[in-house]
């Protein structure tokens, strides 16, 4: 008795593309949310929230220089941070 499989590269090439649209979609849901999370003086910080993706990886980042003074607490606006609370809510989105 034999069992073949066929179409395994379709299969993967479809995965692979499934893989690739989540990892965009969860990438721009973390950066409208880092965006939103983000307290507002001037907008300067808010406005400087970059994304880059890959395949199947994303960083999204913000180089102004005092993002960590905003991530430790440091406005009214945003006592528990940025990253936190945008983390939480993606979660929330996708699983």
């Amino acid at each position: 008795m034999q069992i073949t499989i066929s179409g395994l590269n379709s299969l993967k090439t479809g995965l692979d593309k499934d893989l690739s649209d989540f990892v965009k979609r969860v990438s721009v849901e973390t950066e409208i949310d880092a965006r939103k999370n983000t307290p507002i003086k001037t907008g300067n910080a808010r406005r400087k929230w970059t994304r880059t993706n890959t395949k199947d990886n994303f960083v999204v980042q913000n180089k102004v220089p005092y993002i960590e003074r905003l991530e430790a607490g440091a406005s009214r606006q945003a006592p528990k941070g940025i990253i936190g609370p945008t983390l939480t809510q993606v979660k929330g989105k996708f699983i």
